[in-house]
């Protein structure tokens, strides 16, 4: 991995990122065991910095929805409009908002299932994923955010559930149903269920000493920490399951690797399967493909192999095209340019971290696509 801290290393100098966080591992150590921390002058990244992970927090949110199935408190195919009212009484758009934020919509004829949420395709949508909903948000004279998840994603639906698909705050509604159900916060859950029994002292969802976010203004090539700039969590007042976990890279790495050696200490080794297995109906796949084809929003290296499907826990790598993934690599990201993956088939995982916005930052691009690429160079598998 010495090419890569070198890649890493000018990175920084060059101020394209404030610093790194990145670790790799096999499933046994025994060949590849690695973890580095790299810092500028006017930033601190350790091994143990905590970082705010934004999206990565899904993984760990779908993990505790899975455990729930595991003890019979509730199955994939539920329908859980009950537990969520306010996502689920929503009607679905037909057309474009209008300007003054009327639309027209017709009553959801579908379910909304745990797996629907937990695959993005229950009907929900980002404002950077639905340009109506952006547009909504923008001009509806009702919609006030104030940091609980029912007022933040106010929205109506994008599209049937079941039929088509779109990155959404699904996971921030399983966060809801799983607090429901347990009763329960998701702080409270996750450590005593996930955490704990894999040592992690780090995460939180209300923060902790890390690095300021590092902006980059358009044209410009470096990135400058931002003790001031609001973030993903800048105001929530709740446990927000799709994108509010603060941890360090460690202990998340720890999360990856159970995942990968299949070790039975968060979930049952036939529930893990299921993770990595294609989880979306045809339509919703199809929309997925479409959606790839030209997101901007995206973290990470996505060739254009149309051979993507979703698991439960991230995007999954359902063909035998790309360069270097495995088929049913599982794998995703967090807008501040952090990213994980886990290759089981090849017996690999890792997690890259920074924190730099915008989202989806491309200057990094290339830098996260290099350490998959050492990954795979170290363990003699390109």
């Amino acid at each position: 991995m010495e090419a890569y801290e070198s890649i890493v290393s000018k990175a920084v100098e060059d101020g394209v990122i404030p610093g790194a966080i990145f670790l790799a591992s096999d499933i046994d150590g025994s060949k590849l065991r690695y973890s580095k921390a790299i810092s500028g002058l006017d930033s601190t990244y350790t091994d143990e910095t905590v970082l705010e992970v934004a999206s990565l927090t899904k993984l760990v949110t779908t993990i505790a929805a899975l455990q729930l199935v595991e003890r019979g408190l509730i199955r994939l195919e539920d329908d859980v409009s009950q537990l969520i009212p306010e996502f689920s009484k929503r009607g679905v758009l037909e057309g474009d908002v209008n300007g003054d934020g009327s639309y027209a919509s017709h009553p959801r004829r579908n379910a909304i299932t745990l797996h629907r949420l937990l695959t993005h395709s229950a009907g929900g949508a980002y404002t950077f994923t639905d340009d109506r909903i952006a547009k909504f948000v923008a001009v509806s004279p009702g919609y006030v955010s104030d940091g609980t998840i029912d007022a933040n994603f106010d929205f109506p639906l994008s599209y049937e559930p079941g039929e088509g698909w779109r990155y959404s705050n699904s996971l921030d509604r399983v966060g809801q149903i799983i607090e429901k159900l347990t009763k329960t916060t998701l702080e409270y859950y996750f450590k005593q269920y996930i955490f704990q029994p894999l040592g992690i002292s780090s995460a939180s969802f209300w923060g902790g000493k890390r690095p300021p976010m590092a902006m980059r203004e358009h044209g410009n090539a470096r990135a400058v920490p931002d003790p001031g700039a609001p973030s993903f969590t800048t105001g929530l007042k709740e446990c927000f399951g799709g994108q509010g976990l603060f941890i360090n890279l460690p202990d998340y790495m720890k999360i990856l690797r159970s995942l990968l050696l299949d070790d039975q200490v968060l979930l049952k080794r036939e529930t893990t399967a299921l993770m990595f297995k294609p989880s979306l109906s045809p339509t919703s796949k199809a929309a997925l493909s479409q959606e790839l084809e030209s997101a901007t929003w995206t973290v990470g290296d996505l060739p254009k192999t149309k051979e993507y499907d979703w698991g439960l826990g991230g995007l999954l790598i359902d063909g035998d095209s790309h360069p270097y993934r495995r088929r049913n690599t599982l794998l995703w990201s967090g807008a501040p340019s952090v990213f994980w993956f886990i290759d089981r088939n090849a017996g690999v995982c890792g997690v890259f971290g920074t924190q730099v916005l915008p989202p989806s930052d491309p200057v990094v691009l290339p830098v996260i696509k290099a350490f998959e690429e050492a990954v795979y160079i170290e363990k003699d598998l390109l």
